[in-house]
């Protein structure tokens, strides 16, 4: 079968079968007819023996038996019917005959038949039969001649298969698409309901896989579900007793231990880090179906403050920010809105090591490029956007998340990886070029 070619099974088996069944009736129709002619012919053939064996010829050398005559010479037979076969045609015992028909589907105007006989005592005798339509007021008003009879016959057959073929497919498929669409509609309440009965033990085992399968995975994402929400939970302690602490030593630690400090600058910035990415992982695990509080919120004053919350993350890094906001201010949910923009910015300041973040708020939309710098290519070196490339490391995992979030909130959301391209070629000067991903996150 050809690569790719789809065909629908009900169709193939269908089609498959009536070929097969044309194919049968019509040889057994052509099998049928050839063997009525044969036995016809060798009917005839008998009849014109025993005649030839049995006839007491007269003084012309010529004797009838009903319709059959028979000559002891070549030259005595009737004219047509030497014009109809020649002597040197002539073979022992062979039948030879000629029928003049117009079409198949129509009787023959006339037919000649003739048998070459050699007796026992070495001579030789020509037996002959003419067959002639009876006249037109002679007809039978209605008239099939055998060929037809047997081509309606073949007809009638296939038309009868196909109509048993289509029931049978009818008792088939009808439980095949009804297991086609339980399972479509199978969803965490259809689950816990037992499984309808499909007629035949195939599809009712088929059935119970696909229900068991199901099963199976339900209890392995609510598994996972407990997990992240318990460990969430459980986090939460720790990750408070951690900050406090933190904070305690802020107080404690002279300003003037550079190396101290330092080291507990980076232990805040992780426990604030783990303490929004516990939060976001308990807001995505709730299954709430109703409408989160919404409010006023300023977006420009929400984005400058997140993103000067989340400057310890380009501490010690060669990065350049600029923001371009303009007045902003939409009817959201600001817990969820946070997190959502808060990630966002995250992943571009986490995953920037040297280079430009540059942050757009027009309207509704809120835009994010990195630009990582680095990678030494052509002097003419440009950059290009792909929509939806392969995400690599901690960005992929970050904007997966993302991406989770703006489907629960029902925000548009879309995300492109920056790749490098030489447009110079060659071993030209060299130049750094640039890498990362525009996020294009839109409100509602």
């Amino acid at each position: 079968m050809v690569n790719g070619l789809r065909i629908s099974l009900r169709r193939y088996v269908l089609w498959s079968l009536l070929s097969l069944a044309t194919i049968v009736i019509v040889l057994f129709s052509i099998q049928s007819s050839d063997s009525f002619f044969d036995g016809m012919d060798g009917m005839l053939r008998n009849t014109m023996v025993r005649a030839a064996q049995s006839a007491e010829l007269d003084n012309s050398n010529h004797a009838q038996i009903l319709d059959l005559h028979v000559y002891a010479n070549y030259d005595d037979l009737p004219d047509e019917i030497k014009q109809s076969f020649p002597q040197d045609s002539f073979t022992p015992f062979a039948l030879k005959k000629n029928i003049n028909k117009p079409n198949w589907l129509t009787r023959p105007t006339w037919a000649h038949f003739a048998l070459m006989v050699t007796l026992g005592n070495g001579e030789t005798r020509y037996v002959s039969q003419t067959f002639r339509a009876p006249p037109p007021e002679d007809y039978k008003k209605f008239r099939i001649n055998h060929v037809v009879y047997s081509a309606a016959v073949g007809v009638i057959a296939l038309i009868s298969f196909s109509v048993a073929l289509l029931f049978l497919m009818r008792s088939v498929s009808r439980p095949i698409e009804s297991l086609q669409c339980w399972a479509a509609s199978l969803d965490e309440k259809e689950l816990d309901k037992p499984i309808p009965e499909f007629r035949y033990k195939e599809l009712n085992a088929l059935a119970a896989i696909i229900h068991g399968s199901l099963q199976n995975v339900r209890t392995t994402l609510n598994r996972e579900r407990e997990f992240v929400n318990h460990a969430s939970h459980e986090l939460r302690t720790p990750i408070a007793v951690i900050r406090s602490s933190a904070a305690l030593l802020h107080r404690v630690i002279d300003s003037g231990n550079t190396k101290g400090n330092n080291a507990l600058a980076r232990v805040d910035h992780a426990s604030k880090t783990m303490a929004d990415l516990t939060e976001t992982l308990l807001w995505l695990g709730r299954n709430e179906e109703t409408a989160l509080p919404k409010e006023n919120v300023d977006l420009k004053a929400m984005v400058e403050a997140l993103s000067q919350d989340l400057m310890y993350l380009l501490s010690g890094k060669d990065v350049n920010v600029q923001l371009d906001l303009s007045e902003c201010a939409l009817l959201l949910p600001k817990t969820a809105s946070e997190i959502v923009i808060g990630n966002v910015i995250r992943n571009a300041y986490q995953h920037t090591q040297q280079g430009n973040v540059a942050i757009t708020l027009s309207g509704a939309t809120l835009t994010v490029l990195n630009e990582e710098e680095g990678l030494e290519q052509g002097e003419n070196a440009s950059l290009s956007i792909t929509p939806n490339s392969g995400l690599d490391g901690g960005f992929g995992i970050g904007l997966k998340l993302i991406d989770k979030l703006c489907a629960k909130l029902e925000w548009g959301y879309s995300h492109k990886k920056i790749i490098t391209q030489d447009t110079q070629g060659g071993l030209g000067g060299m130049d750094s070029s640039a890498k990362g991903y525009s996020v294009v996150l839109t409100l509602k």
